[in-house]
């Protein structure tokens, strides 16, 4: 079975939304590929340890960096894409329903406002689930927000739930459900590290324990240490937050060490990129929790065009942060994405593409071209590829090796390489001349490596720069635009 067919299929997706409208957007976005994973799964958690190997991957929120979080959509992608650990949070409703939702209040991610706790259940009826970052497709088919039976009917033992109440009142009445669909040994108990209460709980009751601390700055070795004193290494899950803050610095080392050195399995939440995930396997973690699976665990294979025509985000496709509206693209019915956040840089990472082969003979080709013009004319937008990994990558950061090319506002076309640690990118040729861009204005640029060099031409206009001395290897491709200002636009993707 190929990548693509491992993927999400076209059927449980539907069957998930109930919307047969959606077809178009979501084959288009990349999220309904082919046929559903066939693979036999492990339905207890002591089943899933013994097949799992040292190193995996659960996935956060269903895939909540590609589908609406917490939503029948995204858990059932993740169980598409091989994902045998589903988490999940739970919400109570004032008339005692049991809901799938992270937040305690409807504001963050749907149309509803107001504490769950404070509505009865009927305000589902009209509420949905709306994530503005994830793509113009799922604001036009939102998925419902989903009941807590529904969810153990469709995957308790089909894969493992590790199962959180948001609320204190949700405890008892989630593990009652539990309980009643007899599903207590495909379950873990997913709890903050400071409610002691519902951790004794849980492990009386013989729940194996996911542990979490939910931001760095809790994170403490005193607190890992103590923490760890009640758990068993044998049954039992210590997890950590991954970043500094938001997408920002991983967490310290020292502190990941602390955490290995207890013997407890340590997983990491919410990792959005695979050299994050690489990074804390190298530390000695066991799990990555991850907003994208299906990218994360390599699920997806790699395409060689876009699907921006489907207004929705691509599983890979990632802003400098993923989990945010902050920076997320739009998108235009005619297959265009516009990177327009103001005050700052805006590149994409086109992690859907995979690590692009660019030893052997190959060719990018894009349509590029600025919607607004940026105030300085040296402004750029930019391809950045050969990256040796899927970090962030933005013009001048210093971070990662690779190479750029780039077309300025005036039309200059050039070619750089950049190297980790250093902020100026080095120039493999003089920048050439071309015409200036006007508004509105496409150019298209074609990039073509080989063991032999590259040569990056703007078609449009008949020029070439080359640069014959660089072996550029395989890596990670981006886009985007150096200017704080201006509103910048790419289509027609191709890499062959």
């Amino acid at each position: 079975m190929s990548g693509e067919e491992r993927a999400v299929s076209r059927r449980t997706l539907l069957r998930a939304f109930g919307l047969t409208a959606a077809t178009g957007a979501l084959a288009a976005s990349g999220a309904l590929p082919g046929g559903a994973a066939s693979a036999v799964r492990p339905v207890t958690v002591q089943q899933w340890a013994a097949v799992r190997g040292d190193r995996y991957h659960i996935a956060h929120r269903g895939s909540g960096d590609v589908l609406p979080e917490h939503s029948m959509p995204a858990y059932q992608a993740a169980v598409d894409w091989g994902a045998s650990c589903l988490e999940i949070s739970v919400g109570i409703t004032s008339d005692g329903v049991l809901v799938c939702m992270h937040d305690a209040t409807y504001e963050r991610t749907t149309t509803g406002t107001g504490r769950l706790l404070d509505q009865p259940s009927s305000v589902l009826e009209t509420i949905r689930i709306r994530q503005p970052q994830l793509g113009q497709a799922w604001i036009d088919h939102p998925p419902r927000v989903p009941l807590f039976e529904d969810v153990l009917r469709a995957f308790g033992g089909v894969v493992v739930l590790a199962v959180e109440a948001k609320v204190p009142e949700a405890y008892d009445p989630m593990m009652a459900a539990v309980q009643r669909h007899g599903l207590k040994e495909s379950v873990i108990a997913k709890i903050h590290f400071t409610n002691t209460n519902a951790l004794s709980r849980a492990k009386a009751a013989g729940y194996p324990v996911f542990c979490y601390f939910g931001a760095a700055n809790e994170t403490t070795a005193d607190a890992i240490a103590a923490t760890a004193r009640s758990l068993n290494p044998a049954t039992d899950y210590l997890v950590i937050p991954g970043y500094s803050y938001g997408g920002g610095p991983y967490l310290s080392d020292d502190i990941v060490a602390g955490a290995v050195g207890t013997g407890i399995p340590v997983w990491v939440h919410p990792l959005h990129r695979r050299i994050d995930a690489q990074h804390f396997f190298d530390k000695g973690t066991a799990g990555a929790i991850c907003s994208s699976y299906g990218y994360l665990a390599r699920a997806c294979a790699p395409v060689s065009t876009d699907s921006w025509a489907g207004q929705a985000i691509s599983s890979g496709e990632m802003s400098r942060d993923p989990s945010s509206d902050t920076y997320a693209p739009t998108f235009t019915r005619d297959g265009t994405i516009v990177l327009g956040v103001q005050a700052k840089q805006h590149f994409i990472t086109l992690g859907q593409c995979g690590s692009i082969a660019t030893s052997s003979p190959t060719a990018i080709d894009l349509d590029l071209s600025w919607a607004t013009l940026p105030a300085n004319d040296s402004d750029c937008l930019e391809v950045a590829f050969g990256r040796v990994d899927d970090s962030y990558y933005e013009h001048r950061q210093g971070n990662g090796d690779g190479y750029h090319a780039i077309l300025r506002r005036n039309g200059s076309l050039g070619v750089y390489r950049h190297r980790d640690g250093q902020k100026d990118g080095e120039a493999l040729t003089a920048e050439s001349s071309t015409p200036a861009l006007r508004p509105g204005q496409w150019a298209h640029l074609r990039i073509e490596t080989s063991n032999n060099g590259l040569r990056v031409s703007r078609t449009d206009s008949g020029t070439t720069v080359t640069a014959s001395s660089v072996a550029v290897d395989d890596g990670y491709l981006h886009i985007g635009r150096t200017s704080l200002d201006g509103v910048a636009a790419f289509r027609a993707l191709r890499v062959s």
